[in-house]
């Protein structure tokens, strides 16, 4: 993200004054990110999102045929909409092997499924268990200090950090999809304590720097507004 940790979006989700991430209590963060979810993606790729989180679980590449079929959108639509967004293909640029889940190594590291995956922010970790309905093992390390953050996370909640006092920093700017992974994700990591964070936050004022079961119960009911009936189960 060129702009740091704010957004046009206000608490409800519409138009308002730039958000303050620290500033809001908890139902009012969720309420902000139900409408930053709106807002920054469209209904097109709401109903997209979850197939094709769903099928790169599969550990290998995934044919846009293939997501047509699930989403019910024109085999063309669902080509445009993912290469309209910062997506990542094979080597012949057929077949998609990344989108906020990848099969190129990043530095979140995400095992579900029995396969070794990875995700482009911390943030991304969270909630992809509730969009895939299947838990996860997180590994990351502090940009600080180095030291790795294991994250056992279910689609209902967190069930383990190691450390303890792991948290995770994000920021919400107003942005669309195609601007996500170098406006959010760039901006979205665990790390070991709220003391290692420090720098981070003082480089982002109104970003938010959450323990990471804080952060989960956030965004989760966040994911439950913004994508309802697409969600699995």
């Amino acid at each position: 993200m060129t702009t740091t940790g704010s957004s046009t979006c206000g608490p409800a989700g519409s138009a308002a004054a730039t958000v303050n991430l620290t500033k809001l209590t908890p139902d009012q963060l969720t309420q902000h990110l139900a409408g930053w979810f709106a807002q920054t993606v469209t209904e097109e790729q709401r109903r997209l999102l979850g197939h094709v989180l769903r099928e790169l679980t599969g550990g290998q590449p995934v044919e846009p045929a293939r997501l047509a079929t699930l989403s019910g959108l024109p085999a063309d639509r669902v080509e445009v909409l993912l290469r309209q967004g910062p997506s990542e293909w094979d080597p012949g640029g057929r077949r998609l092997v990344g989108l906020g889940l990848t099969m190129v190594p990043t530095q979140h590291h995400y095992q579900t499924h029995g396969h070794d995956l990875w995700a482009w922010c911390a943030g991304d970790t969270l909630m992809f268990p509730v969009w895939i309905g299947a838990p996860a093992h997180v590994e990351s390390p502090c940009p600080t200090t180095g030291d790795l953050i294991q994250v056992e996370v279910a689609p209902d909640g967190v069930r383990h950090v190691e450390p303890a006092g792991a948290v995770m920093s994000f920021v919400t700017p107003a942005i669309d999809l195609s601007q996500v992974r170098q406006a959010v994700c760039f901006n979205s990591h665990y790390f070991r304590s709220a003391e290692a964070a420090a720098p981070w936050h003082a480089r982002h004022p109104d970003g938010l720097v959450l323990p990471v079961a804080e952060a989960f119960q956030a965004l989760r009911p966040a994911i439950l507004q913004a994508w309802g009936d697409l969600l699995p189960g």
